[in-house]
């Protein structure tokens, strides 16, 4: 359906008018009607019409202004002028800003529907064009991302083939300087969990979406940087041309992308800027360095955090967070087979983290890679069985004091041989835990939300809750909702829909679904048996 709007400063024409199009039997609908062009464009920006018919006579702002307006702002518009006049400044204007037709009054229903016709095709044809044109840039865009992948990470080493495809994909000239952004977000792995269903494509797909939105409103087109993500998936990268990127400009140009973050996901952006780079066949030494300045950043800071290549190693102060000394307890530790002294040595460890304001990620990562890689020397094959700590890239998003501490509750159950906390312990924290949702299984919340509070690791605290309760996490709060419920409808009047609002339902239908499931019964049938 075609949405139509029509202008005219007579209510008899635009009521004329509306009605012979509704005539027409065409695939249009009038959905909006304005006295003058000002009127108009306000309207416009509400109703986003396909076509607009118009008069050219009209007070305020005339036809000829009206024409320019809409032809400036909104090209894709198509325009038809029914005008009681044949002057030529009125047909001069109609052809300037490309109006489909004009179309002289009185208005017979042919010569109406042929205008019609004529901008329905019109319509069409830039629709066409502009999917072209999207997919044309899609696979540019495709095409870019594969090549840079590529040479950032040595697939692509020849240096005439890399200048080569960089020339045919439109990529900054071999003697244009630029710098390469590495960016990660620190809270990568929880908002995965926690907004997208455990899906990370999905997620960086939103923040591509969002880093697309600041760069189409900061940078002019023809001076864009080239965004693209890295082999893992983990880090969106920023081909930046010197001019006009310079420091401050880049620092601007992040800034804006970490509000627009913390703003649609409560999110926060590190990154790491590379030196001057004048070929492409120099970006994986460019890659390199913006990420080793990327994970000099502070693991326990807050906000936008961002490191230059060339004052990284100035910058920081890095001491080392395990000693030799810490390795060799770990070591003994591991070869004794004393989990309870690697249970205390990997909490001492991240006690140690959080006391140090200075810790970068690459120190703590450093930190973790030792103790695994002594776990893996006194323990034969225990890096095939617990991916999650010895996979590739098990690391890598590990950007925060609070997912170190997850990483290191979790060390502590795998490689110490059980829990973090003895078998007591362990039903305490449950019991614990159980007495927080008994408070709160109205609310939001999910097993990363209560493994977060609680600091643990939310795959341990759900083996361990499966454990002490019999029940998983879902079905515990589940229960006690339904529990809930059919003390309400017992001993209430009120609503269906309020009572499922209460216990943590915002939609009805949906709480009627589980009820049924927890009952066997409607909430209606389940209040009218026990009445």
């Amino acid at each position: 359906m075609y949405k139509v709007m029509v202008v005219d400063d007579e209510s008899l024409g635009r009521m004329s008018v509306s009605k012979m199009i509704n005539e027409l039997a065409l695939d249009l609908e009038v959905i909006a009607t304005a006295r003058h062009g000002e009127e108009a464009l306000a309207l416009i920006r509400i109703n986003k019409p396909h076509i607009v018919v118009t008069d050219m006579n009209m007070p305020v702002m005339n036809g000829r202004e009206f024409l320019e307006k809409l032809y400036e702002q909104y090209g894709e518009i198509k325009v038809i002028v029914i005008s009681g006049y044949s002057q030529f400044e009125f047909l001069k204007a109609a052809l300037t800003y490309d109006a489909c037709e004009y179309v002289l009054k009185p208005v017979s229903l042919p010569d109406l529907r042929n205008a019609m016709l004529k901008a329905v095709g019109a319509v069409r044809e830039y629709s066409s064009r502009q999917q072209e044109r999207r997919f044309s840039q899609d696979m540019l865009k495709l095409r870019r991302e594969v090549f840079l992948q590529n040479v950032t990470s040595g697939r692509i080493s020849n240096r005439s083939d890399i200048r080569r495809q960089a020339k045919e994909l439109q990529l900054p000239e071999p003697e244009s300087p630029c710098r390469l952004a590495v960016c990660m977000i620190r809270q990568f792995r929880d908002i995965t969990e926690r907004k997208f269903h455990g899906n990370a494509d999905l997620f960086l797909f939103s923040v591509e979406n969002i880093l697309g939105e600041v760069l189409r409103e900061a940078v002019p087109a023809n001076n864009a940087p080239v965004p693209y993500k890295s082999d893992d998936r983990l880090r969106l990268c920023l081909l930046l041309p010197e001019t006009p990127f310079d420091r401050d400009r880049i620092h601007g140009l992040l800034s804006n992308f970490h509000a627009a973050m913390k703003t649609m996901l409560d999110a926060d952006v590190i990154a790491g800027i590379s030196p001057i780079c004048m070929q492409p066949d120099k970006l994986l030494e460019a890659f390199r360095s913006a990420d080793g300045a990327l994970l000099v950043n502070p693991l326990g800071a807050d906000g936008l955090s961002i490191r230059w290549a060339e004052l990284s190693a100035a910058e920081s102060g890095e001491t080392g967070l395990l000693s030799s000394f810490d390795l060799k307890a770990f070591g003994q530790a591991l070869a004794t087979g004393n989990g309870d002294a690697f249970r205390r040595l990997a909490e001492e460890l991240a006690r140690k983290a959080e006391s140090r304001a200075d810790l970068t990620i690459r120190e703590a990562h450093r930190a973790l890679r030792s103790v695994l890689e002594t776990a893996a020397s006194e323990r034969p094959g225990i890096a095939s069985s617990y991916p999650a700590l010895f996979g590739a890239g098990a690391l890598d998003a590990l950007l925060d004091i609070g997912q170190l501490r997850a990483f290191l509750a979790l060390a502590a159950e795998a490689i110490g041989g059980g829990p973090s906390r003895g078998p007591t312990d362990a039903s305490r924290s449950v019991e614990e835990i159980v007495r927080y949702l008994d408070a709160h299984y109205f609310e939001d919340v999910s097993l990363i939300d209560v493994a977060t509070r609680f600091h643990l690791d939310p795959s341990h605290l759900s083996k361990l809750f499966k454990s002490v309760t019999d029940e998983n996490f879902i079905e515990y709060v589940t229960r006690r909702r339904m529990e809930k419920a059919c003390e309400l409808l017992r001993a209430s009047d009120r609503k269906i829909n309020e009572i499922a609002e209460l216990v943590g339902y915002e939609n009805q239908r949906y709480f009627s679904q589980v009820f049924k499931k927890f009952t066997g019964q409607t909430p209606s049938e389940y209040r009218e048996a026990k009445s």
